[in-house]
């Protein structure tokens, strides 16, 4: 009956510790919440800006690159991210003398 009784215990004992450990992680986990309420405009050398004002993940800005030459695309640009405090835009550049037009934001991560 003491063996039993002691195994009991030890049993107790190590599952209350990880009960512990697995609340901790949990409550240690950030916060995952997608990247949202996203827009996209145009910087002053007409690039095209993509950008999600609250929300961790990543995110790509699309859009037409217009220029003397006509409209071409749709083009997509390079990857913004909020991640732990770290933000970067999106950017989708169209080159010299072309601006970024009809532009939409993708929430991908």
């Amino acid at each position: 009956m003491e063996i039993v009784m002691s195994r009991m215990r030890s049993f107790g004992v190590v599952s209350s510790a990880l009960a512990i450990a697995a609340g901790a992680m949990l409550f240690a986990a950030p916060g995952a919440s997608a990247a949202s309420n996203c827009r996209a405009y145009n910087r002053a050398d007409g690039a095209g800006v993509g950008w999600c004002d609250s929300g961790n993940g990543t995110w790509v800005v699309h859009g037409y690159c217009a220029n003397a030459g006509g409209v071409n695309g749709p083009y997509g640009g390079s990857v913004g991210s909020r991640n732990l405090g770290k933000e970067q835009a999106s950017i989708l550049n169209c080159g010299m003398g072309g601006g970024a037009v009809n532009m939409w934001v993708e929430v991908t991560g």
